[in-house]
């Protein structure tokens, strides 16, 4: 039996059973495997209904060969031991094993990276991809931009939720500081409040098979004290660029640049449109005083993400860079691509904002103290 062979026909007995994740659909070997080698019948592939195999792998331990469904919810103990069991009975002649694991939500806390002058400014303004923070918590991420609500005419700034909104937890009027608190130090002394925390997003956990998460976004808004005090341009020096106001038509392969607080220009491509639920599962604390504080941990279900991998050595992004804009990178202007919501050494989460600010009332704006 060929290496792939088994492989193939994992894949194309997830397929014939609806039991594949449509975001595992892309990295299939083959649609012509045989689903047929697979001993489980339709009950057992049942018990993948619900939890949707996300990805399907094959490695070599010694003599044998691990083939490993990921899926993204448990299977019952008992229901797992008796499938792994038939498929090694099956092909014990092959040194074949079969392992089901689950595999573990992207990871959002309030852990940052990064020791340099955490500001950038132009024109002796604030730009936006510098670090922000809550006033009244140790905290850092990166500012988004700046945009106008359409029936208003006021002037907002943006950025993650769990940056500047506690996931729902920061009290309206909070400050919004410039450096975020973790940044201040004797060489980084001055601190500037930008703004007034507003309102957030949608922001609910739940899962996607019971509750609407449509409107799920990783999102705040804060009013601003004196629009004096920034730019709309992002980052600084030569490879600065002003906040675009155009839509980028996402595509896999697209490349994508940002500007953030922890690791300054990146480019990146996006190398999936998670079409289907994702999970990221988050950790942020937030303070009211001294002693009150509040807790938001769990697992938020998002109705798209894109998926950026870095283009170079260095990851795209780091923690502290969530808030970061994301835009096209190619030879016409910048276009809008998305929010960073979080990041690690193999891959970043950017969340599209088209909706997002269509929901909301608002434009990024684009050409503010430049």
């Amino acid at each position: 039996m060929r290496d792939d062979t088994l492989l193939r026909a994992l894949y194309a007995w997830a397929i014939r059973y609806a039991v594949l994740a449509d975001s595992a659909m892309r990295d299939a070997v083959s649609l012509a495997g045989d689903p047929s080698l697979i001993p489980f019948d339709a009950e057992q592939a049942s018990y993948f209904q619900t939890r949707k195999i996300v990805k399907i792998a094959a490695t070599s331990r010694g003599k044998s060969t691990i083939y490993t469904l990921a899926t993204r919810l448990p299977i019952a103990r008992r229901k797992r031991e008796a499938l792994m069991a038939a498929f090694a009975s099956k092909f014990q002649s092959n040194n074949a094993l079969l392992e089901i694991v689950v595999l573990k939500p992207f990871k959002v806390d309030q852990q940052v990276q990064g020791t340099y002058n955490p500001v950038y400014l132009h024109n002796n303004r604030i730009a936006c991809g510098s670090s922000l923070g809550l006033g009244n918590q140790r905290n850092a991420g990166t500012l988004t931009a700046l945009a106008r609500h359409r029936e208003s005419n006021k002037l907002l700034g943006i950025s993650c939720n769990h940056v500047t909104g506690g996931c729902n937890t920061a009290g309206v009027g909070t400050p919004i500081v410039v450096p975020g608190i973790l940044d201040v130090s004797p060489d980084n002394h001055e601190i500037t409040v930008i703004g007034l925390h507003d309102s957030t997003g949608s922001m609910s956990q739940g899962l996607p098979q019971v509750f609407d998460i449509s409107e799920n976004c990783d999102i705040a808004f804060f009013e601003l004290v004196d629009q004096n005090l920034l730019s709309s341009m992002q980052g600084h020096g030569a490879n600065a660029y002003d906040t675009p106001t155009d839509f980028a038509r996402i595509r896999e392969g697209l490349t994508v640049k940002k500007w953030g607080r922890s690791t300054d220009i990146t480019r990146g491509e996006i190398t999936r449109i998670v079409n289907e639920p994702e999970s990221i599962e988050y950790n942020v604390v937030s303070y009211y005083g001294p002693t009150s504080s509040q807790v938001f941990k769990g697992t938020v279900y998002f109705p798209q993400l894109y998926e950026v991998e870095s283009i170079g050595i260095e990851p795209f992004s780091a923690g502290g860079d969530s808030g970061a804009l994301v835009v096209s990178d190619h030879n016409e202007s910048p276009r809008i691509v998305g929010i960073l919501i979080g990041g690690n050494a193999s891959k970043s989460y950017v969340l599209p904002l088209k909706s997002v600010l269509k929901r909301h009332h608002l434009d990024l704006v684009g050409g503010v103290n430049i």
